[in-house]
């Protein structure tokens, strides 16, 4: 099968470096170079201040206990000290476990406690709307009278230390002062520890049709190898401008700071929340060339009323990911902005990112697929039985790594029977639907899991589900992803009623209020007499989808 060629840095990298070096040889030769903008604080920071920065915390992690191997969370929205923190984690050793900023309380409690995080960084309040740390201490309750040194919680008994980024300090948490004073007295020699490229560095939580979060265990290689790899086919260098949009805790925000670093460009972060005009705004101020977006974010901003009169010439490259890439889009980048958009495909499990269209490919290609395998996997079809299938036979996306820790996750955390059914004999399976020309370019089809993508972010019907159950009115419900013409797709609940009762669509996005994100929220609800089922009593969801489609629904 034909693949995309690179140069074979990706391969020394990804055997022999970690992001320790590649940090350390940045600041060695990007020193007094703008390496962070930050938009909304009006901040620029050096390499070399990012690297002191990254010190410093390092210094206060390990005062306050942290080693190599511990798990640590970060729970903030996009800001330096997000940044600093996540390399601080790693100078350590130590494992980062980033928290989705979205999440509600019982998101929070199940991943709190199944990644076995041992210290917290947070910020009290996320863009005045989320109370963070109001969470926290109901979850937490003995925080409010214990010292922040000598926290104890019975719920999750591994965690010891909670550190609030906030004007006010809270009961059980250290201040962020407090804790940078507390690194003070930490030599650097005890925070500069080996790391191993096989080593774990986060653990990125996502969604799956298992009905729960699972924790993504990232190796440091296969994590190097996504950078390293589209590094050159994104034409990333010391001169480039690399605009994110994305939230740090994701895959794509993760990789936007690390693409930055292993190229020596500046990153600009705009917006705590995307806005198409700030963005534009950036665009033109910055002279941003180069930049990823989810299509829903490229919609808005193709399509802003004011788009023309901003100047984007300075824009070369464009990704697009985390969602289907309508043809129409791909044709608007290159009307508006004489771009060919580069569309990617891939997963968290297969370390982000397993194909590439290349820049300039044919219209066909362009429009039509997600490109050619990596050079860091091999692709191949299969069908249920687990057999490879001939070019232009659908079945299942499934890749496998050239050498062990070139692309695959370690395996899903504490979850050894899942990992075991997601990658077996060597071979990643996706669960998505696709097929490969001649040629070996890829075609997405479709999806063999229930799993749906909301503007980006995937969303588990099960998950929904087993969270709705619980409203005393609910006997049975079931959820599908149904078509939005900005979102991509959104959730569709169908809900059979215990009988005699009555509930109103309101009454239903009221009980998911404050519970779960508002990405998994259902759109559109519909009160059904009961749910079509096989003879095995399995709910036939795509029976639901052509009702929704015949009908709508909602009410």
């Amino acid at each position: 099968m034909k693949k995309l060629q690179v140069n074979k840095k990706w391969e020394t990298l990804c055997k022999q470096s970690t992001w320790n070096d590649v940090f350390a040889d940045t600041v060695k030769k990007h020193g007094e170079k703008e390496a962070l903008v930050f938009t909304d604080s009006h901040e620029r920071i050096t390499y070399r201040e990012y690297d002191a920065k990254v010190n410093e915390l390092a210094k206060a992690l390990y005062a306050i206990g942290v080693r190599k191997g511990t798990h640590v969370g970060l729970w903030m929205t996009n800001r330096p000290e997000w940044c600093f923190a996540r390399f601080a984690i790693y100078r350590l050793g130590a494992i980062m476990i980033p928290f989705h900023t979205r999440y509600k309380l019982e998101e929070l409690r199940f991943v709190l406690e199944q990644s076995d995080t041992k210290v917290l960084l947070l910020e009290d309040n996320f863009i005045g709307k989320i109370d963070a740390i109001g969470m926290v201490e109901e979850l937490v309750p003995e925080m409010k009278s214990s010292r922040p040194e000598a926290l104890h919680s019975r719920e999750f008994p591994e965690l010891s230390g909670l550190v609030c980024l906030a004007k006010k300090q809270y009961p059980g948490t250290y201040s962020w002062r407090e804790f940078l004073d507390k690194g003070r007295t930490i030599q650097d020699k005890e925070i500069h520890v080996e790391v191993l490229p096989q080593d774990t560095i986060h653990i990125l939580y996502t969604s799956g049709t298992t009905g729960f979060p699972k924790g993504v265990e990232t190796p440091c290689s296969s994590n190097m190898a996504f950078n390293a790899i589209p590094a050159e086919l994104y034409d990333l260098n010391e001169d480039s401008r690399y605009l994110n949009i994305n939230p740090f805790f994701g895959n794509m925000g993760i990789w936007n700071q690390t693409l930055s670093i292993l190229s020596g460009c500046v990153l600009v972060v705009s917006g705590s929340a995307f806005d198409p005009k700030e963005t534009l705004e950036t665009i033109a101020k910055e002279k941003i060339t180069n930049a990823i977006f989810v299509p829903t974010m490229l919609i808005d901003i193709l399509g802003h009323p004011d788009f023309d009169k901003y100047d984007v010439s300075s824009l070369k490259r464009i990704v697009s990911a985390g969602a289907v890439v309508p043809q129409t889009l791909i044709k608007s980048v290159k009307d508006k902005l004489g771009l060919y958009l580069m569309n990617v495909y891939g997963l968290v499990e297969a370390s982000g990112i397993s194909t590439w269209v290349p820049y300039g490919d044919t219209p066909e290609h362009v429009e039509k697929s997600v490109g050619l395998p990596l050079p860091n996997c091999e692709l191949t079809i299969m069908d249920i039985h687990g057999k490879p299938l001939p070019p232009g036979k659908e079945g299942e996306i499934c890749t496998r790594e050239i050498f062990p820790g070139s692309q695959h996750m370690k395996g899903y955390y504490n979850k050894p029977e899942l990992t075991r059914d997601t990658i077996m004999d060597g071979w990643l399976h996706s669960g998505d639907l696709g097929k490969v020309d001649e040629d070996g370019y890829v075609y997405i089809t479709g999806r063999l899991k229930e799993m749906f993508t909301v503007g980006g972010f995937n969303v588990s019907p099960a998950e929904i589900e087993s969270y709705l159950i619980k409203h005393p009115k609910i006997f049975n419900v079931a959820v599908v992803g149904v078509p939005d013409g900005r979102l991509g797709e959104v959730g569709a609940a169908f809900i059979v009623l215990e009988k005699g009762a009555t509930a109103s669509q309101n009454e239903i996005l009221d009980f998911c209020k404050g519970q779960i994100s508002n990405v998994k929220t259902p759109k559109y609800v519909s009160f059904v007499q009961k749910l079509p089922l096989t003879p095995q009593g399995k709910v036939q969801k795509f029976k639901l989808k052509e009702l929704f489609m015949e009908e709508g629904v909602g009410g």
